[in-house]
């Protein structure tokens, strides 16, 4: 979960930057009136807002025959370096970032990976043989896809933007961890318990 934070947080920076009126194509199909919301987050309310148990954007990744093209056109040795200009380099790093983060999701925790970002079983097997070389290319490739999930969804958005400013600062993979080393000192790490969990919150 704190990394898909880190991820979705770099998205809402990667979709308010720069003034509105000039970056209808860094919105990524989200309304005016949603950036303008994003922008009045502070940094604790950008920290709350990632921590949704989804991806707050999505790079087509339902579209497996797509991603299949694109992925069979990985990137070899000798290709030359991707030179990207300044005022794209912050959405480039971006889409680095995002690509990296489910590879590596796809690799050790391929459910969570198929859960949180949206995507088929199938592409995350494949994304789990992607050659980390392969990333520039296949984020050069990929960058039109990039949208907000529900982008056109404005109430569902509000009311996401809304319940970050009210919400604590208390996010789910520290109760998470609570369980988790509750668990660990009472030597149940491998116990069935009832509910599947040793604590709840209340």
């Amino acid at each position: 979960m704190r990394e898909l934070a880190s991820v979705n947080c770099a998205f809402v920076g990667v979709a308010t930057m720069g003034e509105i009126k000039n970056c209808s194509q860094l919105r990524f199909g989200l309304e005016e009136e949603t950036v303008g919301r994003l922008r009045l987050l502070d940094e604790a309310a950008r920290r709350r807002l990632g921590y949704r148990p989804f991806s707050l954007f999505t790079l087509r990744f339902q579209d497996v025959p797509a991603w299949d093209a694109v992925l069979e056109r990985r990137v070899r040795d000798g290709d030359p370096v991707f030179a990207w200009p300044d005022n794209g380099s912050r959405l480039h790093q971006f889409l680095l970032m995002a690509l990296a983060a489910f590879r590596e999701l796809a690799e050790r925790e391929p459910l969570s990976a198929s859960v949180l970002f949206g995507a088929p079983p199938a592409l995350v097997t494949q994304m789990t043989r992607v050659d980390i070389s392969a990333l520039p290319g296949i984020a050069k490739t990929v960058k039109p896809w990039l949208s907000a999930r529900c982008a056109t969804e404005r109430d569902w958005w509000r009311w996401m933007i809304l319940k970050s400013c009210v919400e604590t600062d208390e996010c789910p993979d520290r109760h998470r961890g609570v369980h988790a080393s509750l668990m660990r000192a009472l030597n149940l790490d491998k116990a069935r318990l009832r509910g599947g969990r040793l604590c709840r919150r209340i």
